[in-house]
């Protein structure tokens, strides 16, 4: 008898690995990502993200950009990662000076989701 496996697209391996794997191997991109983004190097993030791209999700279009564009990007990523609070200031700076429209930080937006409906008993 086949195994259900065997008529699939998917390599076996990937229905092996449980949902915390994928999870853990996201938070260690994002750990590495920010440890990059620190260092704000543009050859490095680009190099960052190329070896991940099933982790680097939008910034996965870095890779066909010029160096200079890349690094607009990665200056927009630090402003959108809270980790980074301590670079936003710098980043924002970076950005002005090139021209470019700064996007909101995550912290300015309020929260995220849907707005409670106030209950009319208190």
């Amino acid at each position: 008898m086949l195994s259900p496996y065997a008529l699939s697209p998917m390599p076996y391996a990937y229905f092996s690995m449980d949902e915390r794997e994928i999870e853990q191997g996201y938070a260690n991109f994002h750990r590495g990502l920010n440890k990059i983004l620190r260092r704000r190097d543009v050859k490095l993030f680009k190099s960052f993200v190329a070896a991940h791209p099933g982790q680097a999700g939008k910034l996965s279009h870095c890779l066909g950009l010029s160096d200079e564009l890349a690094e607009i990007e990665m200056y927009k990523a630090i402003l959108v990662r809270s980790p980074l609070k301590d670079l936003h200031q710098e980043a924002s700076d970076w950005l002005k000076r090139k021209g470019i429209t700064v996007p909101r930080s995550s912290a300015k937006r309020g929260p995220r989701g849907r707005k409670r409906r106030k209950r009319a008993n208190g």
